[in-house]
């Protein structure tokens, strides 16, 4: 179920970013952050530490009040998890 809360989370995160109509590497540069760390976020193949970088890729992407507040339930269970297998 571990992995399936990254999934999830991830699942929400491409969808963010296939809407907002922008690349990886544009979103990554507004961000400060690599294309390929974006690309582990979205592929589920790695969940922030912190929420922070989350919050602003979905405010870039345009995300509602609505969809933060469940990107971060998202995260949460996803940071969780990838806290358990880390122990």
């Amino acid at each position: 179920m571990a992995a399936a809360h990254g999934e999830v989370f991830a699942t929400q995160l491409r969808a963010l970013k296939e809407r907002s109509g922008r690349s990886y590497g544009a979103l990554a540069g507004r961000l400060h952050m690599s294309v390929s760390t974006l690309h582990r976020y979205c592929n589920g193949d790695a969940v922030p530490a912190d929420y922070a970088p989350v919050e602003r890729l979905a405010r870039l992407c345009g995300a509602t009040d609505d969809e933060l507040v469940e990107l971060h339930r998202r995260w949460l269970r996803a940071d969780a998890a990838r806290r358990r297998r880390a122990a």
